[in-house]
């Protein structure tokens, strides 16, 4: 029953989702008042919309942005596992979108979350989706010679 029902789910992605169920799902991962079984649920639904349909995410790149500001700053060895995955599989869809540079203070501070991220993250996947996205963004080469440039030189080898 339940390969039927996410079967059915799967097909009908595009026309059951839109920009506000998503935007619910992303604050989801981050309230504190939302139980760990939903919290679960929000992240292994945005995981599978992220694989089966990345482009719905598209207009959610400043909720996302905004979201991995918040999770940037809260990187620490102590997060729980499910928090983790939830940080990497959103860092996943946002690595499937192109032009996700945005403007202002918002853009500066994503930058530096990805940054963040990249350099000192809770897994080593968060580092290599941050750094996807950073190197996919317009100015790739000034922040791929800001990573390299934190990188220890005896590090390098």
């Amino acid at each position: 029953m339940t390969t039927v029902f996410t079967s059915f789910i799967q097909q009908c992605t595009l026309q059951l989702w839109n920009k506000t169920t998503l935007e619910c799902l992303i604050t989801a991962l981050s309230d504190v008042e939302v139980p760990s079984a939903s919290k679960a649920v929000a992240h292994d639904l945005i995981k599978q919309l992220s694989l089966s349909h990345p482009k719905i995410f598209k207009n959610l790149v400043p909720t996302l942005a905004e979201w991995i500001i918040e999770r940037a700053e809260r990187v620490s060895p102590d997060n729980s596992i499910e928090d983790k995955l939830a940080v990497e599989d959103v860092l996943k869809a946002v690595s499937r979108l192109h032009g996700v540079d945005l403007p202002g203070k918002l853009g500066k501070d994503f930058v530096n979350a990805l940054k963040t991220l990249a350099l000192e993250g809770d897994t080593e996947r968060q580092g290599r989706r941050a750094t996807t996205i950073l190197l996919n963004m317009q100015k790739r080469n000034l922040y791929a010679e800001d990573l390299v440039d934190v990188i220890p030189q005896g590090d390098a080898n």
